[in-house]
């Protein structure tokens, strides 16, 4: 099945990262040499800027539209594999996002902090789609992310691999701060409306929150996601 994907963040990293375009189609105006150059190599229609909108049914392509397939998963077990390699690897969990504006947020902020990888489960979790795409940046591109049937083996799987599972969770949790990171982590971060589910949940080995000083109870979770990630990076990685 294909989709569109369009704006020229989005596309030029699919240009870059020379996945799968069926198509390539472009603003009769449309004059960015960075995308023009690359896309001699793909099949390309000019076309009209209404035109372009009223194929993908949104004004926001920027003159740019690609035809693509859907956005593959990255495959579980070279993922797991690909990490037991690494020194104090990190790997971030979602149980459940379902909002495709906070799933595309989330993967620019694991680009921009290169983690190794994102597992979602296979049911329940927005699928990789333009609107994630768009959020995203194009950095859908370059994020592994794979699926799981059952995040509860996952996480089994990971700890007999020497990885400590942190659950986002602000019951019966520690300040996300105290905690040392310097070690292999699964970051777990659970839905919009549920948190984490109680079988994932059981599996975290630590539980962490984030203070909440003023009126309201909880962040998004992509802004907390972001939070969470970043302040793993400056305990490991201090200025000094």
């Amino acid at each position: 099945m294909s989709q569109y994907i369009y704006g020229k963040n989005v596309v030029l990293s699919r240009l870059h990262s020379e996945g799968d375009i069926e198509e390539l189609y472009l603003a009769t105006s449309f004059n960015d040499e960075r995308i023009l150059q690359l896309s001699k190599k793909y099949p390309v229609k000019s076309l009209s800027v209404a035109a372009l909108t009223k194929l993908i049914r949104n004004d926001k392509h920027q003159g740019v539209v690609a035809k693509i397939k859907t956005y593959p998963f990255y495959p579980l077990e070279d993922l797991l594999q690909e990490v037991k390699a690494k020194t104090n690897p990190l790997l971030l969990v979602l149980d459940g996002i379902e909002d495709p504006h906070n799933m595309g947020a989330i993967l620019r902020t694991c680009d921009a902090m290169n983690i190794d990888g994102v597992i979602v489960p296979k049911h329940g979790n927005v699928a990789l789609n333009a609107t994630v795409a768009r959020v995203s940046t194009g950095a859908i591109e370059h994020v592994k992310v794979a699926q799981a049937t059952n995040l509860t083996n996952v996480l089994k799987k990971l700890k007999s691999a020497g990885f400590w599972a942190v659950g986002a969770e602000a019951d019966q949790s520690q300040d996300y701060r105290t905690l040392d990171y310097k070690m292999p982590v699964v970051l777990v971060v659970g839905s919009e409306g549920k948190g984490i589910s109680r079988l994932v949940l059981e599996s975290c080995v630590f539980k962490v929150h984030l203070p909440m000083l003023g009126h309201v109870n909880s962040l998004n979770v992509s802004v907390a996601t972001a939070i969470l990630l970043y302040h793993i990076h400056a305990a490991r990685f201090p200025v000094l």
